[in-house]
């Protein structure tokens, strides 16, 4: 019965419109909106449409949670399902906002920009959330700690993502573990790296930090990294450099 009227709310959403507005913060700041064709641009939106009808956000610190930080957050975790036929981070529990840096006590006080819990809830830093795009490249907050989300749904967030193809699991394990240990070598040995050397804590923070560069930056993760490339996009259904020709 519950996924009954979980299909019937999720319809009705997807058959709703997103406001001038809404299109327009959605337009100018996810990037790969510009990549997407027409088709593409109108799964993306019914797919904020019920993210916005169906996640509960929470402004912390005194933050309010305005239309636009929901679209937006709403707008670039959405990417990451267009391959996706039937999910729509529905046991996202909670999507929780701080007006700046984040400080967690955990012994000694310790800072981030974003948390994702095994409970399914959320938590981000909305500055940096806003300056995606404006500084380092092929950063993103919000697709960062959604791929934790989307690691953790088969019970555990250690980078073990769930193929439905045994080969494809057994593959999947052997890219990531060769990768994993590239980029922990090159980040001791002090090399530039095109994945983010956060990504050489684990495998849950390599497949974050992998997710970043695969929707952010697909030409050169692709160029540099073909296998690991070719893995993520079977994993999230689709080519995020969609119809484009190769950017040098």
């Amino acid at each position: 019965m519950l996924r009954f009227f979980r299909r019937l709310h999720i319809r009705r959403l997807i058959g709703e419109k997103l406001d001038p507005r809404q299109t327009e913060w959605i337009d100018r700041r996810v990037s790969m909106r510009r990549r997407m064709s027409v088709r593409q641009r109108e799964r993306h939106e019914a797919i904020v449409r019920v993210m916005l009808g169906r996640c509960r956000f929470e402004g912390c610190e005194g933050l309010e949670i305005t239309d636009e930080i929901r679209t937006l957050i709403a707008g670039h975790a959405a990417v990451m399902l267009l391959g996706s036929d039937d999910y729509y981070f529905d046991k996202v529990g909670s999507i929780i906002v701080f007006p700046g840096t984040i400080v967690r006590s955990q012994g000694d006080d310790r800072l981030t920009l974003g948390e994702a819990w095994p409970n399914g809830g959320i938590v981000l830093s909305w500055p940096e959330v806003r300056a995606t795009g404006y500084h380092r490249r092929g950063r993103n907050v919000v697709i960062h700690e959604f791929a934790h989300h989307l690691d953790g749904l088969d019970g555990e967030m250690g980078g073990s993502l769930h193929f439905s193809r045994r080969e494809d699991q057994l593959r999947w394990n052997e890219i990531s573990g060769e990768e994993f240990a590239r980029l922990c070598e090159d980040v001791e040995d002090g090399y530039d790296t095109l994945l983010d050397p956060y990504g050489a804590t684990n495998m849950a923070e390599f497949f974050a930090v992998a997710s970043e560069a695969f929707f952010e930056d697909p030409w050169p993760l692709r160029r540099e990294h073909p296998a690991l490339y070719a893995m993520l996009e079977l994993y999230y259904g689709f080519d995020p450099r969609c119809d484009q020709p190769d950017h040098t």
